[in-house]
């Protein structure tokens, strides 16, 4: 089973890896984002998803439900978001622009977080009690 797990994640990651460059070179290339909010949309998107997964996890009854959790919450989630790109562009923002400005990033980033997880959470329950 930790087998089957570690390649659950690792798979997952590397989707998640690749559909976040796609993302970003989207909405940087097509859309009116700049490298501040193409990350804020994806964390979002990304944090939204953890929720509707973790619902979809708890779901299952047997061993596919961990897999499903690792490939898709663990691995496509946390290859799809990104802590490292969030806090070198606080670390940009509080160097060479404001400082009022990067904390206002930074505390919209984190509640609007957590209100995509609670938002998917949400959908998730009302898409099962549907099914």
């Amino acid at each position: 089973m930790k087998g089957s797990i570690l390649l659950a994640v690792g798979l997952g990651s590397a989707l998640g890896g690749l559909s976040r460059f796609y993302a970003d070179t989207f909405l940087l290339s097509f859309v009116w984002a700049n490298t501040y909010t193409s990350l804020f949309l994806i964390n979002m998107l990304g944090s939204f998803l953890i929720g509707l997964f973790l619902i979809r996890s708890q779901t299952i009854d047997d061993d596919s439900a961990k897999i499903h959790w690792h490939f898709w919450g663990v691995g496509f989630c946390g290859g799809f978001t990104t802590f490292a790109s969030f806090v070198f562009l606080l670390f940009e923002g509080l160097t060479n622009a404001s400082a009022l400005d990067s904390g206002i990033y930074a505390t919209f980033s984190v509640l609007g977080g957590m209100l995509a997880l609670v938002t998917g959470l949400i959908v998730g329950q009302k898409l099962l009690a549907k099914s």
